[in-house]
């Protein structure tokens, strides 16, 4: 399978999502943000598991916005964010489970900002 080496607009912001919350789950959970070797590897997860290709420009910056996006979000007064409901973000097969209001509200604030930033 030949994948293209650039993501959409929208898969760039579900991985952007996907990395979000997934801070946002470490922090909760140990205290601490998700370390750059933990990065690398959710991102190649998520690409892995999507079957997306991305190219190194395009992952270094949304691996690297993503901490910036994640300290935005744990203090911004949204009543979709809260202890309890950081845990409801991923699926048992560690995907982003869209049912969560959470998981709704991250991706639309990471489209958001990703289109804010073109």
């Amino acid at each position: 399978m030949n994948n293209p080496l650039n993501l959409d607009l929208r898969a760039r912001a579900e991985l952007l999502a996907y990395l979000v919350s997934s801070h946002l789950l470490a922090k909760q959970l140990t205290g601490d943000w998700l370390s750059p070797d933990h990065v690398v590897e959710s991102t190649t997860l998520w690409l892995r598991t999507n079957g997306a290709g991305a190219d190194v420009m395009q992952r270094v910056m949304l691996s690297s916005r993503a901490l910036e996006v994640a300290r935005q979000l744990e203090t911004a007064p949204l009543p979709a964010f809260s202890p309890l409901t950081i845990t409801t973000l991923f699926c048992e097969n560690l995907r982003l489970d869209f049912r969560s209001e959470a998981a709704r509200a991250i991706y639309q604030n990471c489209l958001t900002w990703l289109v804010g930033t073109r």
